[in-house]
Formats: structure tokens, sequence, C-alpha cells
């Protein structure tokens, strides 16, 4: 018996399926990461047509039957569709939907990341920050949400506070000293160890409060793609765009 489900959502991929439609994978508030076919949306006159593109976030109204999705119909609650227009924009936004692709399990909700994917999106949209930074942040909470939240006070092994010089331990995802690193670990400039410390106490809204030198930016994702690669054994194809 069919079912129809209406749920907050956006779409974080997109993938031609026959002439005409398309299969979605949805975040959804309330489902969790679920994929829907939407019919006819590859038609000229379709009347969806917003609702198959990337970034999407609106209020869906879907047809279960079984375990399959149709979308029915669909109302947007808010555009991000200017994200498309701007490279580094488009390159960081993608990078943010396919950490939620590739992290999220199906029908597990997660409502502090979906939170954070909105958050971010507003901020790349709606502020001037750089949106490098916003990615920074957004990692930085990923990383929180999954068990492995960066302390920045003491070294992880030895418990000292940090004093010298600074390494992130790409096999146990923290900060340690020179005493303790490894083969597997990264040094990490002073300032781009700052400027994160700075990142985590600041909600997105507020990251364009402060200036961050591009290299520092480029230094964090570097290591913060390392650390994601570590901890998750997944490698993020979008961040060779930045």
């Amino acid at each position: 018996m069919n079912e129809e489900i209406i749920t907050k959502a956006i779409v974080i991929k997109s993938i031609k399926y026959q002439e005409n439609d398309k299969i979605l994978t949805l975040f959804s508030l309330e489902l969790g990461k679920i994929s829907a076919k939407i019919k006819g949306i590859l038609k000229p006159t379709a009347k969806l047509k917003f609702a198959g593109q990337l970034f999407c976030f609106a209020e869906f109204s879907l047809i279960k039957n079984g375990e399959n999705f149709t979308v029915k119909s669909a109302s947007e609650i808010e555009s991000f569709f200017d994200i498309t227009s701007d490279y580094l924009k488009l390159s960081v936004g993608t990078s943010i939907l396919e950490i939620c692709d590739k992290t999220l399990n199906d029908y597990e909700p997660n409502a502090p990341l979906f939170l954070n994917v909105i958050k971010s999106l507003q901020a790349i949209c709606l502020t001037k920050t750089n949106p490098k930074l916003v990615l920074a942040k957004f990692m930085l909470e990923i990383f929180k949400l999954s068990g492995y939240e960066l302390n920045f006070q003491k070294c992880q092994s030895c418990g000292a506070e940090f004093n010298g010089k600074i390494f992130l331990n790409i096999e146990t995802g923290s900060f340690v000293c020179s005493m303790c690193k490894t083969e597997e670990c990264m040094p990490v400039s002073l300032g781009a160890f700052n400027i994160l410390k700075l990142i985590k106490q600041t909600d997105y809204q507020k990251l364009d409060s402060f200036f961050v030198h591009e290299h520092h930016l480029n230094e964090i994702l570097i290591l913060f793609n390392a650390n994601f690669s570590g901890k998750f054994q997944i490698i993020l194809k979008s961040l060779k765009n930045l």
C-alpha cells in the first residue's frame, strides 16, 4: 500500500535516469539519507525542475511503495542555487554535499548534521566569507559529530599543553606535540592552528568577522582532507578542485 510522507530535505546528489527522470539522493531531516525517483524532471515543461537540482532545500511530498520513494510534489524552502554561479562556491558546496553522501547511513536521521549543512550553505550564499573558511568550519563540526572532536589545548597522547611544534596524527585524528609525533603525523603551522581555534568558537554567520590568509586555509583543508581519509577511509574527490 502506497504511503505519502512529507519531509524537509536537501538534494545532495542527482543522477539522470532513463530519458526524462532523475534519481535524487535526499538528505531528509526526518528520514536521513534516502533515494527518490522524480519523474519527467528533464522535460522542458517540468514544473518541478528546481527540485531536481543540487542544493535544492524544499519540503518534499514523497510516495513510498515498499522501500522505494517517488517525488509527488515539492515546495522550495530556501534557494541555494546561486552557489552554482561561482566556481569556488560550487566546489566548496559540492564538497559539503559529498561529505554528507559518503558519511551518512541510509534511513538514519541526523538533525545536528542537517542543521550544519543548512548553516554552511547559508554562509556561502549570504555572507562574504571565503567559502574555504566555511568548509573548514563544516569539517570541524563533522569530526565533532562523529566522535573525533579536535582538542586544541593539550597533546592527545601525553596530555602536555602545546608550547612548541604541533602535529596532526592522521591515524588517531588528534593534535600531538613533537615528543609524541609518529610517521602518521603531519606538521601544523602555528598560524593555521590558531585560526582553527578561532573557527571552532565562531558561528557560521560570523565567520566573515576575521581575515584568514589563503595559504593558511589551503593548509587546513589539506590537513582535514588527510584526516578525513584516515578516519573514514573515504577519498573526497571534490576537494581536488579547491
